[in-house]
């Protein structure tokens, strides 16, 4: 007799930046540590939990992460390192179930279901994660659900080193209370439009009658967005659905130098374009922006910026690219630039807005404007119309 029901675990690796750098220098576990740009103009990517004590957290600048707390050690990122531990991570999950899903470098979930007949899931679980602190000396936070979603909401609720059951039967008690910006999709831009309409619980979005205004604030996720609120998710843990990259980007050597702002710019705007078109025919999201200025000197520069939200949208991320660019420009002439994108998952949701009047009556000229272009733009192709760019004097 088939079950009525599934099994799925969201294991997420808890800090996992700087757990990895813990796991390899001990001598860093009681003390504050961040991860990212040690320049005053640097972006933390993550901090352990002793640094988020004194309130510093992931996409905190510098200046602000040490006035807070003095002694925090910032380390550079070393990729190579994460990716190892991330392939030692699935490694182990891979021992216990073939139906693995990855939803990032340090994130995965598993369909155990077949497995839970013969052990208790909370025993698995409970292995699992006691497995990959004595081998490895990762922490990790465990989601046990009958979905991917309430699986996933569940991982977020005891952070670190949690284990945390969240059955259909419990959402009402257990999900509907908390903020709706704790409600897994719903990012940082949104949220704030929520409230505005007096959502401010994942339940209040479940008993929200006026659809229309909803709808002007969620777009075509709207249904989707109340379906996961009430527990309902119908997705499957598909091992070929992540997308295993690093990065994403696109580069471009010029035949002569550019000296002109306005040129920089334009070209700038075409290499986002590009990689923005790989990262939404990959179906991925991001969260790190990064650029890359090479003068006629051959001096070369880097700068990223990690946001606090994963997006695929063209102009949220060209107006990280421009604003990398102009924090750090020189009179020098221009021989290279490149765009790139990091810090990538699959985007399951699948959103992206495509209607030009959904948008919220709150948004600014500004947000109104670049809704407008994305949506036109995404009808296209390409940019076919463009935001004005300011002279600089």
């Amino acid at each position: 007799m088939e079950k009525k029901y599934r099994v799925i675990f969201h294991i997420d690796l808890n800090a996992f930046f700087a757990s990895c750098e813990m796991a390899q220098d001990e001598t860093l576990k009681d003390i504050p540590i961040a991860i990212g740009g040690s320049s005053d103009r640097g972006v933390l990517t993550t901090a352990n939990y002793v640094a988020r004590k004194f309130g510093v957290r992931s996409a905190m600048n510098v200046v602000e992460a040490k006035r807070l707390c003095p002694k925090l050690m910032i380390l550079p990122v070393n990729f190579p390192l994460y990716q190892e531990y991330s392939e030692k991570f699935f490694g182990l999950l891979g021992e216990y179930s073939d139906t693995i899903e990855k939803g990032s470098i340090d994130e995965g979930y598993l369909d155990l279901t077949d497995m839970s007949d013969e052990v208790h899931p909370m025993e698995i679980a409970e292995e699992i994660q006691n497995r990959l602190m004595e081998l490895y000396k990762l922490p990790v936070s465990i989601g046990i659900a009958p979905n991917m979603y309430l699986a996933k909401m569940a991982s977020d609720m005891k952070k670190p080193l949690g284990i945390t059951v969240l059955r259909k039967r419990d959402v009402k008690e257990k999900m509907w209370p908390l903020p709706i910006e704790e409600m897994q999709g719903i990012g940082a831009k949104t949220y704030p439009n929520l409230k505005l309409l007096g959502i401010h619980t994942i339940g209040d979005l479940v008993q929200y009658k006026d659809k229309k205004k909803l709808e002007l604030v969620l777009g075509n996720r709207m249904d989707d967005f109340i379906d996961k609120a009430k527990g309902i998710d119908h997705r499957t843990v598909n091992p070929e659905r992540y997308v295993d990259m690093k990065s994403i980007g696109n580069s471009q050597t010029f035949e002569s130098d550019i000296y002109e702002y306005q040129e920089a710019l334009l070209k700038l705007v075409d290499l986002t374009r590009k990689v923005v078109n790989r990262l939404i025919k990959d179906e991925s999201i991001t969260k790190t922006i990064s650029i890359q200025v090479r003068y006629n000197n051959f001096k070369q520069i880097t700068r990223s910026k990690t946001l606090e939200f994963y997006t695929d949208n063209y102009f949220e991320i060209y107006e990280v690219v421009e604003k990398l660019f102009d924090d750090n420009q020189s009179e020098l002439p221009i021989r290279l630039l490149g765009v790139s994108v990091s810090n990538l998952k699959s985007n399951d949701n699948n959103f992206r807005q495509i209607n030009i009047f959904d948008v919220s009556k709150t948004a600014t000229k500004e947000e109104k404007v670049l809704h407008i272009l994305n949506a036109i733009n995404n009808v296209y192709g390409e940019p076919i119309i463009k935001k004005g760019i300011k002279d600089k004097k």
